[in-house]
């Protein structure tokens, strides 16, 4: 990247990568919440969240971006395998934490909705 090397040779992968992450984050926000900048601030900030959809949202955006930067380590490391190429990897890590977000998010909800249910009155 400081030599623009990576940046200029892979700009169609960065900006498939960018589109698969915007997707599992983005656009699901904005299907729940609409296009409504304050109540996406409120969701994602500590203890903002009020509603299930809210937490939801909460869960699989953060299980992503996790899964997206978890896939990232095995890049660097010399194993000379085809999968290890930006960012297929990363790719891989965002939608395995995407998954994982989705099966967290209801048992997360199912454990914690007598708390759910007393904030959001």
């Amino acid at each position: 990247i400081v030599l623009y090397g990576p940046l200029v040779e892979c700009v169609a992968e960065t900006f498939l990568f960018a589109v698969l992450l915007s997707t599992f984050t983005t656009s699901r926000c904005l299907c729940i919440l609409g296009p409504n900048f304050h109540a996406i601030i409120r969701v994602f900030s500590k203890d903002g969240a009020m509603s299930v959809w809210d937490h939801s949202l909460q869960i699989t955006s953060v299980c992503s971006v996790v899964g997206a930067w978890l896939g990232a380590f095995p890049i660097p490391l010399d194993w000379d395998r085809p999968w290890q190429v930006w960012p297929i990897s990363c790719s891989l890590g965002a939608t395995a934490g995407y998954a994982v977000g989705l099966l967290i998010a209801p048992l997360w909800i199912y454990w914690n909705r007598k708390q759910l249910t007393y904030k959001s009155r």
